[in-house]
């Protein structure tokens, strides 16, 4: 009877090994199956498939290279694209190899066979394509990835559920199809194979070409962004190179006047110093009697003119420093002002550009009016922001100029008026006729009496040449102010042009 048993069994291995070599025998999940489950070849290939999308998908966000963007949210997405997609795509890849592998596989213990397959599955599925992408994904235009997740989670109920626990009542590694589909219903492979194929076709013809066009759009974005802040750079480099002209010529312009103050103070002196050596010679009744006196007073209208030039000379140093600095910080902040302008405009050129990744169209449409937008920007920073500090409305020098001459006519009033001591007492001595020294006595005396009054006068002309000054100034910076505050605001309409231009492009 045990004979018969076995020959039975042998007759059956016979058969099967017949039916294998005339109609194909197929590995399967760990058994052969005979003939050939057509599901088999559609899971391979699905599974082969799948490989390869995820390597070019892969290749796709490596040709990114490095994106710079002047916001943290734009830079972020852009970092972790390439990052994210990698680790994404070689997970996929990783369980498309494992199921392949076992669905070729004809042996293994079918305990343990799907272990390594399940346990990847479940990993993945734990964080969801959304998380996985959220830095970049809420950038660009929607797609969804939920198929992704439902079809391992799929596999997953199709192994552990039908397809292991069935296996596994199996008293032979060699089946039928026959038997293989009595034990796994044709539709439950078939569904699953399907959903596979569907998987691989998926990232082909929408997933690959999905994130094609993001690393373009991020890609196109970081470069006009780029293209924008060199041309702006560009021309505010020109902008402070004149500025740096400006600042030097402030500087230059305060040692002219200082030189232009000082060049007559010897000439000046030398008269006073002159006068009081000469008068000291008198001893006689009429210009001896009040020589002291003479030489005190000339001395003090020395002292007075020095003290007051000298005072001045400092408030005009001061207040050509503030003119300086007001003619180089308010360009600055003008330029800075319309700079924040032109990139948030630019900004969101960017964004608008990355939510509409998806059509090539509207891309092109928005890559022209940021170009556009570049270069009026660029000029606008160039020539209209530059005339409000330079050119012949705003010669700096003219305002220095002015008091330079005025110093000048008062220095030379001041060293005729002192001059005119040296001149009275000139050819006289103590010997002269007392007709003649009388006459020098009453011109001293006369003049001296007067020197307050024509002190004063020629005191107030310095502080009034420092007050003007300061006036002429105040308007020539008033008036670049006002040209400034008004490019700025043709910035800010230019940026709203440029964002009108965008929404056209929608």
């Amino acid at each position: 009877m045990k004979s018969c048993v076995t020959k039975m069994k042998l007759f059956k291995i016979c058969c099967l090994l017949v039916v294998c070599s005339i109609l194909g025998c197929e590995a399967l999940f760990g058994v052969e199956v005979t003939p050939n489950i057509a599901e088999a070849a559609t899971i391979i290939n699905a599974c082969s498939r799948l490989v390869s999308v995820s390597q070019q998908i892969t290749n796709a966000v490596n040709n990114l290279g490095e994106p710079a963007f002047v916001t943290s949210l734009f830079q972020s997405g852009a970092t972790s694209l390439p990052s994210s997609v990698q680790q994404t795509y070689s997970s996929i890849a990783l369980i498309a190899r494992d199921l392949q592998t076992v669905t070729n596989a004809n042996s293994g213990d079918l305990n343990t066979i799907f272990s390594s397959l399940s346990t990847n599955i479940n990993t993945f599925t734990d964080t969801s394509i959304e998380t996985r992408f959220s830095k970049w994904l809420t950038l660009v235009s929607s797609l969804d990835f939920s198929i992704i997740q439902l079809t391992l989670t799929d596999l997953v109920s199709f192994i552990d559920g039908i397809l292991k626990p069935a296996l596994l009542k199996l008293s032979s590694t060699r089946i039928s199809q026959a038997t293989f589909y009595s034990s796994v219903p044709k539709q439950d492979v078939n569904s699953i194979a399907q959903k596979l194929n569907a998987l691989a076709q998926f990232h082909e013809t929408v997933v690959l070409p999905y994130v094609t066009r993001v690393v373009s759009a991020f890609r196109l974005s970081s470069d006009k962004l780029t293209q924008f802040i060199s041309t702006s750079d560009q021309a505010f480099q020109s902008i402070e190179g004149t500025l740096s002209s400006s600042y030097m010529r402030f500087i230059e312009l305060n040692r002219m006047f200082r030189s232009a103050a000082n060049e007559m103070l010897p000439t000046i002196q030398s008269c006073v110093d002159q006068f009081t050596k000469r008068i000291g010679e008198f001893h006689d009744l009429y210009i001896g009697g009040s020589a002291a006196d003479y030489a005190k007073a000339s001395s003090e209208m020395y002292n007075t003119y020095l003290q007051t030039i000298t005072n001045q000379m400092t408030v005009i140093g001061n207040r050509l420093e503030r003119a300086r600095n007001s003619m180089s910080d308010n360009p600055l902040k003008s330029v800075g002002s319309a700079l924040l302008v032109g990139l948030g405009a630019m900004n969101a050129g960017v964004l608008f550009t990355l939510q509409q990744s998806s059509n090539s169209t509207k891309v092109t449409c928005i890559e022209q009016a940021m170009n556009k937008f570049t270069s009026d920007f660029g000029n606008l920073l160039r020539n209209t922001f530059t005339e409000c500090f330079t050119g012949h409305e705003y010669d700096l020098s003219a305002p220095t100029n002015a008091i330079i001459t005025v110093v000048r006519d008062i220095q030379s009033d001041m060293a005729q008026y002192v001059n005119q001591l040296t001149s009275v007492i000139s050819g006289l001595s103590n010997s002269s006729p007392a007709s003649a020294r009388m006459q020098a006595d009453m011109f001293l005396t006369a003049y001296f009496s007067q020197r307050l009054t024509i002190m004063d006068t020629i005191l107030q002309q310095l502080v009034n040449m420092a007050t003007e000054l300061g006036v002429d100034y105040d308007l020539l910076i008033g008036k670049s102010r006002y040209c400034l505050q008004t490019s700025v605001v043709v910035a800010e309409r230019m940026a709203g042009s440029f964002s009108q231009s965008v929404f056209l492009c929608l």
